[in-house]
């Protein structure tokens, strides 16, 4: 190694060189193989307070209060006494209750979304019911990429075309709903009356939202739910997780066919 003990410049230019490289290695600080400083000793007095100037704590800024959706505004009506409209008014027939459904202003507010009628024939092998309409619906519950999924698993199950009813919950598509609102208001007795009126077979549930506002409504174990269809008895139920969480998860698709086999084939 060339002696640099005469050079100063040299030597400065190495020194610098080697720090370079360390830090480049990702060591910052100096560090030796004997260990010092690591606790601190107990008779060490600890810090006292220092003083901190007094300043002016600017208050927090208010929040801004949340923006209601049309159908929260319409639930949160005082002057309304129920909400969809009086039970005792509600229609006794589906033909008449689907009409019902798309006209009366009880039903709920005007939005942005247009209603969508249910479809299908009374006393169906299957009523599946969602919980609303969807964004890209046009005219017919479950006209887009959800109904696609749909049509094919309940022609798997068996379940042809004129062999359904499809309802929702909700008579239009909604942003952000307050589901806690749409249960309180009474929309889960107006279901389980539409469900009587249409009389279905079996009754297939998308989603946890309505398959546990119709254990709270029947008051029953959501693992054995059938709802009564009056003079038509009971019918038995079966619960799946909502078409959009079955559109993007495989995994989800291939349970739910699991469990259809075995709830199909149990006895009831």
């Amino acid at each position: 190694m060339a002696d640099l003990s005469t050079q100063p410049a040299a030597i400065r230019e190495a020194f610098l060189a080697s720090l370079d490289w360390w830090r480049e290695a990702g060591v910052e600080e100096h560090v030796s193989d004997t260990p010092s400083g690591w606790l601190k000793s107990r008779e060490e007095a600890a810090p006292g307070p220092t003083a901190v100037e007094e300043t002016a704590i600017a208050p927090a800024p208010a929040a801004e209060p949340v923006r209601k959706g049309a159908l929260s505004r319409f639930l949160a009506d005082a002057d309304r006494a129920s909400h969809p409209g009086d039970p005792g008014e509600w229609p006794e027939s589906l033909e008449k209750f689907r009409t019902w459904w798309m006209e009366s202003d009880q039903v709920d507010a005007p939005g942005a979304f247009p209603r969508v009628a249910p479809h299908g024939l009374s006393q169906a092998e299957a009523m599946l019911v969602i919980d609303q309409p969807q964004a890209n619906d046009e005219g017919t519950l479950l006209g887009g990429p959800a109904g696609t999924l749909a049509n094919n698993m309940l022609r798997a199950m068996g379940i042809a075309q004129d062999e359904r009813y499809v309802a929702s919950l909700l008579p239009r598509h909604t942003l952000r709903p307050d589901w806690k609102a749409v249960g309180e208001a009474g929309y889960g007795k107006l279901l389980l009356h539409h469900i009587a009126l249409a009389a279905p077979k079996r009754l297939i549930v998308c989603g946890e939202r309505i398959w546990s506002l119709l254990a709270h409504e029947t008051a029953q174990d959501p693992g054995a739910l059938t709802i009564s269809a009056g003079e038509f008895g009971n019918v038995p139920a079966f619960a799946i997780p909502d078409l959009p969480t079955l559109l993007r998860n495989p995994a989800k698709r291939a349970q739910t066919w699991t469990r259809w086999l075995d709830w199909n084939e149990s006895p009831r």
